[in-house]
């Protein structure tokens, strides 16, 4: 090998180098977050299905950012998605599902889906949900 070439591949090999440090030490800056608290209270209420269904409903439709993807009143989902679009997380990306039972027949429970527990804002979900519910004694 010519001195000329092993001084380029010498360049070539430092700066491969570096563009492999630097994409590693940015992929670990940018990890996803995923130490949220896990929201995994259950709430009871002494009320209807339908009643404390509706008042779900009613308590998510007020979160600007997030919009009702899918409701099921038969099976007591209510979904919602993240609609913030452009970040560099993929904010967008966030679902979190809402589970409405029939404990008896005049009382139900509301509670985060297991897969949906950890999500930023879950906490703040369940307690709209309990505001609207509470205020309506």
């Amino acid at each position: 090998m010519t001195p000329i070439l092993k001084t380029c591949f010498k360049k070539q090999t430092r700066f491969v180098t570096a563009v492999l440090l630097l994409s590693v030490s940015l992929t670990s800056c940018i990890s996803f977050r995923t130490d949220y608290p896990r929201y995994d209270q259950v709430l009871t209420y002494d009320r209807p299905y339908d009643y404390t269904y509706l008042k779900a409903l009613e308590a998510l439709n007020t979160f600007p950012e997030w919009t009702l993807e899918l409701t099921d009143k038969d099976e007591g989902l209510l979904i919602l998605r993240n609609r913030e679009y452009g970040h560099l997380f993929d904010r967008d990306k966030q679902v979190a599902r809402i589970r409405v039972r029939r404990v008896s027949t005049h009382q139900t429970s509301v509670a985060l889906d297991p897969d949906s527990q950890r999500i930023p804002k879950g906490g703040e979900f369940l307690k709209r949900i309990n505001e609207f519910l509470s205020a309506a004694r």
